[in-house]
């Protein structure tokens, strides 16, 4: 008997965005029809599952699933649809195009400090500079440099001033 999913299911670190779920479950849905048409023409049960992205494959290690089994899928289907349905979307925009390794850092600290099944789409801002912006959908926050000074502009006009007449 094939083992059954956790009741919970979660995301890899790898599926951060809308657009990944959405991948993820175009993906899942050709892997089930593909195994159903599979089942339909023969009786013999030794099918395979064709090859798979590495995002579909960090979803199957993460949750420890069985993708022959066809709760299994409709588990993760399910799954799928509300999360792409109903998890929080963070919008954060960058000065330049953040590493790969700082998108992990952030994503983890903002599922187990935020919402674990939150999502992130990373925009670029040039005009930033340094910091980022963070957008949901009923708040904004601005941690640019820009922000920054100008909230501190009358403390750095007294530095520099201090500085110009010594």
């Amino acid at each position: 008997m094939a083992p059954k999913p956790k009741a919970a299911l979660g995301l890899p670190l790898t599926a951060l965005s809308p657009i990944d779920i959405g991948r993820l479950l175009r993906e899942l849905a050709s892997i089930d029809e593909y195994l159903t048409q599979l089942h339909l023409k023969s009786e013999d049960d030794k099918a395979k599952l064709p090859k798979t992205t590495e995002l579909m494959d960090n979803l199957i290690e993460v949750n420890k699933l069985n993708l022959l089994v066809a709760s299994q899928r409709r588990h993760v289907l399910d799954f799928l649809k509300n999360t792409k349905a109903d998890a929080p979307v963070l919008h954060i925009s960058f000065g330049a195009e953040p590493s790969p390794a700082f998108l992990e850092k952030l994503v983890t600290w903002l599922r187990r400090e935020i919402h674990p099944m939150v999502l992130v789409i990373v925009g670029l801002q040039p005009n930033i500079g340094a910091g980022c912006l963070v957008r949901s959908t009923n708040k904004y926050f601005d941690f640019s440099l820009r922000q920054n000074l100008d909230t501190n502009r009358d403390l750095l006009m007294s530095k520099l001033r201090e500085v110009v007449t010594v």
